[in-house]
């Protein structure tokens, strides 16, 4: 994913990049590769972002992991770059043209360099408080949820290399950085309170990123589509694009992946079941990278996807919990109909999630000027900070890395601006 290297490791000024999904480790890469130190820092308990919750990446059908997993492994592994995780910035302040840094890092009670991943914590825990990362990262290791954790020791006790140590606290780690890169990608937002939709009514009607995961190979199912409800076989599924988004009720602009990511997950299901239809009804098909079109004029109609250009107006569940309705009109023939589903995708409802700093920051904290909606509108000459992904504008996995490479060459040229 990374653009280019460079091979000397002349010290230059430090980078705080936010958030480890594709774009931030790919600008992390970037400058790090042309000699700068940069602090990585992840909420998460891994890097990887919300590709690392994919199981396929259109156009080319291949699996969102292994191209991924190589740039994290390189990140981690890398000598100018220090990766955060389980961490968040708690403050910045500009000092002298440059940023002062906050950075509070939760614990994760289990020593990654002492984990040699059995697996015997997680069997013992009787909560489910303990689980895995990605079994592929390097080192691979468990951590544990404070939230859900109940001190009974279990853990402890099985533990082979003494890794678990439950009295570990938060840590505040202070940073002198002069740029600021905020990759902070995007978050599912919350439409329960449009009612039309039936978000949490029925336990089939789930959001995208829900399906994805309910579906993939590498999950709980290994790849089987069936219905959370009943582990029954779905006989047909309705993706509903623009949930939420190009509504003025909450996200009014287009949230740009959403029609190729159900034309994925629709063409995958079919692959895996060719008994189940797949409907899509969709506002317009928007598809506008690199053999997206392509993509979209398959055979999708021979294959058992009905695409159907309506919104519907009511999803709601049936008596008994026997299924789903969905009313709608077909805007192309002009047909109003009622239409029974076994499952129902709500696609569309994803924001950027620097959105969550509105009611975080303070007077002293600097955050780059996002509009109501939570996109970076300007980028002034004058601060320290850039933007790039779903932050800037909304991007898939190809675009992101993209604006990513551009940030970080704009970066490394004011550096030499400097110089």
């Amino acid at each position: 994913m990374t653009g280019f290297e460079h091979t000397q490791n002349t010290k230059k000024n430090a980078v705080l990049v936010v958030g480890g999904g594709v774009a931030g480790i790919t600008a992390s890469l970037d400058l790090a590769n042309a000699g700068h130190t940069v602090h990585l820092v992840e909420n998460k308990s891994h890097l990887g972002g919300q590709v690392s919750e994919l199981d396929k990446l259109y156009p080319t059908d291949h699996c969102a992991f292994c191209p991924l997993w190589t740039d994290v492994k390189k990140c981690m592994e890398h000598s100018l770059i220090t990766v955060h995780t389980l961490s968040h910035v708690k403050g910045l302040e500009k000092e002298n043209g440059n940023c002062s840094a906050v950075i509070l890092r939760s614990p994760r009670y289990i020593d990654e360099k002492k984990c040699v991943f059995c697996g015997r914590c997680e069997k013992e825990c009787p909560v489910g408080a303990i689980h895995s990362e990605w079994e592929h990262l390097n080192p691979p290791s468990f951590v544990i949820d404070e939230a859900l954790c109940t001190q009974c020791g279990n853990c402890t006790n099985v533990c082979p290399s003494d890794a678990i140590n439950m009295e570990l606290k938060e840590e505040e780690i202070h940073l002198l950085v002069s740029y600021v890169i905020w990759a902070t990608g995007f978050k599912e937002a919350d439409i329960h309170h449009l009612k039309e939709y039936g978000s949490g009514t029925h336990p089939d009607i789930m959001t995208s990123m829900e399906f994805e995961e309910w579906t993939a190979e590498a999950g709980t199912n290994r790849g089987t589509i069936i219905k959370k409800s009943d582990g029954a076989v779905p006989a047909n599924i309705a993706f509903i694009q623009c949930a939420g988004a190009r509504d003025l009720r909450m996200i009014p602009s287009c949230s740009a992946v959403c029609c190729m990511h159900a034309l994925k997950q629709a063409e995958w299901v079919k692959r895996r079941n060719k008994g189940i239809d797949c409907w899509i009804f969709y506002t317009d098909l928007r598809t506008v990278g690199r053999d997206y079109y392509r993509y979209s004029l398959r055979d999708f109609e021979g294959a058992g996807i009905n695409l159907v250009r309506g919104r519907p107006g009511l999803i709601h569940p049936l008596p008994g919990g026997k299924g789903i309705a969905v009313q709608f009109e077909n805007t192309i023939t002009q047909k109003r109909e009622i239409r029974r589903f076994d499952i129902v995708i709500l696609n569309g409802n994803i924001q950027p999630s620097l959105i969550q700093l509105r009611s975080e920051q303070s007077e002293k904290t600097v955050v780059p000027q996002i509009n109501k909606e939570g996109f970076v509108i300007t980028e002034s000459d004058e601060t320290p900070d850039f933007a790039c992904g779903f932050g800037l504008e909304p991007a898939d996995v190809a675009e992101s890395v993209i604006q990513a490479s551009a940030t970080a060459m704009r970066v490394i040229n004011k550096e030499s601006d400097q110089w």
